[in-house]
């Protein structure tokens, strides 16, 4: 069987909102998605809206939580992942389909407007039931305006090393530390 993946880009349509299994403790999301056609009217030369297709968008783990953080009901959003059906029964008692993309990557669409990202650095393993997530956003842009991700075309930082990190710092940030995206 082969999966069949598809790319939505829509306006996401409900709050994303973060839930956690009491069970697993996995954390995930659902959010909806609409995405209208353009379509165009030759005789015419106008231009107008086709029908608008609803999509319910899961997304899992850091997935779902960078997802909660980052989108709201509006948001111009693109969505790649496994289209599937689900079937649900109503209010009316009737049996509903609705299509659901698996996400495998979702984010801002910038053909819409302007994103900043943040990278998430997982500091270290959390043991389970230990207090905190274990997660740290990555330092934004200095005061300065300078980019701390950024490296001269060398390779090599301001000490000639490669290491950009302020020879003061007792953060550790840098050094070693596993960066997840």
């Amino acid at each position: 069987m082969s999966d069949v993946m598809v790319t939505v880009n829509g306006y996401v349509g409900t709050k994303p909102l973060l839930y956690r299994s009491e069970a697993t403790g996995a954390e995930w999301t659902s959010f909806r998605v609409g995405s209208t056609r353009r379509v165009v009217n030759r005789a015419m030369g106008e231009w107008s809206d086709g029908p608008t297709l609803w999509f319910t968008v899961k997304a899992w783990n850091t997935a779902a939580r960078n997802v909660v953080e980052s989108l709201a009901k509006g948001d111009p959003v693109s969505v790649h992942g496994r289209l599937g059906v689900e079937e649900w029964e109503g209010t009316d008692h009737k049996t509903h389909t609705s299509l659901v993309v698996s996400a495998v990557s979702v984010g801002p669409d910038v053909t819409r407007g302007v994103a900043r990202f943040t990278r998430v650095i997982t500091t270290t393993a959390v043991p389970d039931g230990a207090p905190g997530d274990g997660l740290a956003a990555a330092p934004g842009p200095s005061e300065g305006g300078e980019d701390p991700w950024s490296m001269p075309a060398d390779g090599l930082g301001a000490n000639g090393t490669g290491d950009q990190d302020d020879a003061g710092d007792p953060s550790g940030v840098g050094r070693g530390a596993l960066v997840t995206a």
